[in-house]
């Protein structure tokens, strides 16, 4: 049975917003693998957590003897939001995610069939890990997505820049991808992009994917009306588990566009990955059809029809 694998961080995260304060889990490797298992049933985490980590429950239905947990602090974030949703890091302590490296990944229990999802991670040891997997695996499938703290340095950019061509699914978002071509424009920064499959993520706007053959297609995005946004943390990430899920499943770029839009906007009506934890589609069709049900009034599907109970 083919497996999706997310390689990232797990991390305790104090996150501070206009609805108030919560620490909670966190981590990009977790919110893609929570956003994956509402569309795809076997999903698991490679990561490095310590043996202070509180949330222990929350990854039991990602185990594997390959996440490993090591004697020290583990990753913590300190998130502030302001009144915008603009993040501001007060703190950033990777603890036993600087463990996290080709050394911890078994690279040998990739199959054809299966798919990789790298997660942010310190450029360096992601380039590696990505070739890492090529050569165990070829036909393994592996996407990467990346954080714009880690394009302040020359050196970084031109790493990511090389991890964009190797991966066959390269993810970012507007932001991310001007910033690591050093470029003002968005336009600019997808041609100077040089990726298999390019995936800029727009917001509530959707996505731009550029193929290698220079195919660029827009799809907007279909949004879930959200009542109020509560907490936005890993709304990104789980953007990316929710496209590599769906699209493991259809081999379909625009639906997997569309579910991943929708399960990030459900995602962000509640703090951390709440809203998302009993959250199961039987297929990619029914992510649609849910946002469909609700503009059909007596018609439309509650969130509860799709949930696990």
């Amino acid at each position: 049975m083919a497996s999706i694998y997310f390689i990232g961080h797990v991390s305790v995260d104090h996150v501070e917003n206009p609805n108030g304060a919560r620490i909670q889990p966190g981590g990009a490797a977790l919110y893609s693998a929570v956003a994956a298992r509402t569309l795809f049933n076997s999903v698991f985490i490679l990561s490095a957590v310590g043996k202070d980590y509180r949330f222990s429950d929350v990854l039991e239905p990602f185990l594997t003897n390959h996440l490993r947990f090591f004697n020290m602090l583990s990753t913590s974030f300190h998130i502030r939001y302001d009144e915008k949703w603009n993040a501001h890091y007060l703190k950033a302590d990777f603890g036993s995610g600087f463990r996290i490296s080709p050394s911890t990944i078994p690279f040998g229990i990739f199959q054809p069939d299966d798919a990789v999802h790298l997660c942010p991670i310190q450029p360096t040891k992601a380039y590696a890990i990505v070739e890492r997997i090529k050569d165990a695996s070829p036909e393994t499938q592996v996407s990467a997505s990346t954080w714009l703290d880690y394009m302040n340095l020359g050196k970084n950019r031109k790493i990511l820049r090389e991890l964009a061509a190797r991966a066959d699914y390269f993810i970012l978002n507007d932001s991310e991808a001007k910033a690591l071509t050093e470029s003002s424009s968005l336009s600019t920064a997808i041609r100077i992009l040089k990726a298999k499959t390019l995936v800029v993520t727009l917001g509530e706007l959707g996505a731009i994917i550029r193929k290698e053959n220079g195919e660029i297609q827009m799809v907007p995005a279909l949004n879930y009306p959200i009542r109020k946004v509560v907490d936005t943390t890993g709304a990104g990430d789980t953007w990316c588990g929710a496209f590599v899920g769906a699209y493991k499943l259809t081999k379909d770029l625009m639906k997997s566009i569309t579910s991943a839009s929708v399960i990030s906007s459900i995602k962000c009506a509640g703090w951390g990955f709440s809203s998302l934890w009993d959250l199961k589609f039987n297929c990619v069709d029914d992510v649609i059809e849910y946002v469909i049900g609700l503009k059909e009034g007596s018609l439309q599907k509650r969130i509860s029809d799709y949930t696990e109970r």
